[in-house]
């Protein structure tokens, strides 16, 4: 099997080329990890008795009631309390995605790894925020 001769001009180019492209592509991943760790979302249930703060992994890291809190039941404020955490975990896989789009690309290969990292850890959430 014969191979053609080698240049060692376009060859040394290609290289450039190629490393340029995954330097861009490690920068840019690094871009996206660092302003996803310092991500907090916060919403609230659709009555507006609880307000909660998400942190990027969609742990609860702040709660406030409204004063209206104390004229409902435990049962619908617990409900409020679920529904507004739901609202949060939606509103950072929303905001997770338009990161990705902005750094790395949501058809780059870390992209749709980081997507489908994002639909692991909300499962449902991560859906519904892509939908809205």
């Amino acid at each position: 099997m014969d191979f053609p001769p080698i240049d060692p001009a376009s060859a040394r180019a290609r290289l450039a080329d190629w490393k340029e492209r995954t330097d861009r592509m490690a920068e840019d991943t690094q871009a996206l990890a660092a302003q996803v760790q310092t991500l907090k979302v916060t919403a609230t249930d659709r009555d507006e008795l609880a307000e909660v703060t998400v942190d990027h992994t969609g742990s609860p890291v702040d709660l406030v009631f409204s004063a209206r809190i104390k004229r409902v039941s435990e049962e619908a404020a617990a409900r409020a309390v679920l529904e507004a955490i739901r609202a949060a975990k939606i509103k950072l896989a929303e905001r997770s995605q338009e990161l990705v789009e902005s750094t790395v690309g949501a058809e780059s290969p870390a992209g749709r790894a980081f997507v489908s990292g994002l639909r692991r850890q909300f499962g449902d959430d991560a859906e519904q925020g892509g939908e809205r």
